[in-house]
């Protein structure tokens, strides 16, 4: 049996056969067994016994000595027949799994999401506000390609006066109009791509099931304010704030979406709205449209798959 070692007991006979074989040996061939002088050697005969031991003392060996014993006998296996319902030997009772993008994420405690959401937050935000503002305070030390980001493409450009009431309406209407575009398609594409159906239920389930009903504004805000401010807020215009930005910028946030759940249909997905959003900041001139409508998007998709599974009951 696998990963049993079976031990076997060797015998090793003696090297010198014993007198008393010798003995009965030539009694069963009918003739008496001849003594050997002291001192002298007598051909085809036993040589002269050490002079501490007397003549005629010889003692019979008892036969267990003088023959080689029997090895025991092996023990008996301890291996039980199968019984009926028992997989085969060599095989495993549990049932094959699937492919590894299939498997569920481990499950996760409330505290592990928001600590990750603030973190992630925190950081993605902290590196996006240094170097907007490092392009702001060091205009003129810096290079002229590189300008001043945070008037190239304002983060909030309510705070950039002149801005106009009209303005804060059309801006608002655009993210509301994002927001419904990204949700209405993800909805088709979650009926038509079982690889992007796949990837969004495992990373909403770990990450929605432990929280709160009022949870889902944080996790849903948060990301959307760090993610937009680096994407879109950095990347597109240190690469000229142009159609290369928008692009770059939205490939780059679909490559990072690929793990923790998320497949290569996700991370197409993550692409493309990448783009939409970056479009919505280039031409309002405005990060935080994009930010508004990333926000929107990832509530309505949250709510959305809460709906799709009832056993999913928040707090």
């Amino acid at each position: 049996a696998a990963g049993m070692i079976t031990r076997t007991l060797l015998f090793h006979p003696a090297a010198a056969t014993p007198l008393a074989s010798l003995r009965g040996a030539s009694r069963r061939a009918g003739s008496a067994p001849t003594r050997a002088t002291p001192g002298r050697v007598v051909a085809g005969k036993r040589s002269r016994r050490p002079k501490a031991e007397k003549r005629g003392s010889d003692v019979a060996i008892p036969s267990s000595e003088a023959t080689p014993s029997t090895p025991p006998p092996a023990p008996a296996s301890s291996k039980t027949l199968p019984e009926e319902g028992d997989a085969p030997r060599g095989t495993s009772s549990a049932p094959p799994k699937g492919p590894p993008t299939d498997d569920p994420l481990p499950a996760v405690t409330r505290d592990q999401v928001l600590d990750s959401c603030l973190g992630t937050t925190a950081w993605m935000l902290g590196i996006a506000i240094i170097l907007r503002e490092a392009t702001f305070f060091g205009r003129d030390v810096l290079p002229d390609a590189i300008g001043d980001w945070t008037a190239t493409l304002p983060l909030v450009a309510a705070l950039h006066p002149p801005f106009e009431p009209v303005d804060l309406a059309s801006h608002a209407a655009v993210a509301v109009a994002a927001a419904a575009t990204v949700t209405t398609t993800r909805s088709a594409l979650l009926d038509a791509w079982p690889d992007f159906a796949a990837a969004t239920d495992r990373s909403n389930r770990q990450v929605l099931t432990p929280l709160s009903i009022g949870d889902l504004v944080t996790v849903s805000a948060l990301p959307a304010v760090a993610e937009e401010a680096l994407f879109r807020g950095c990347v597109v215009p240190a690469l000229g704030g142009g159609p290369v930005g928008v692009i770059v910028s939205g490939m780059t946030f679909g490559a990072l979406h690929v793990g923790g759940g998320r497949n290569v249909a996700f991370a197409a997905w993550a692409s493309a709205v990448g783009c939409l959003y970056g479009t919505c900041a280039v031409g309002c001139g405005d990060v935080s449209v994009a930010i508004a409508a990333h926000a929107m998007a990832n509530y309505a998709s949250a709510t959305m798959w809460l709906e799709k599974n009832p056993d999913v009951k928040l707090r």
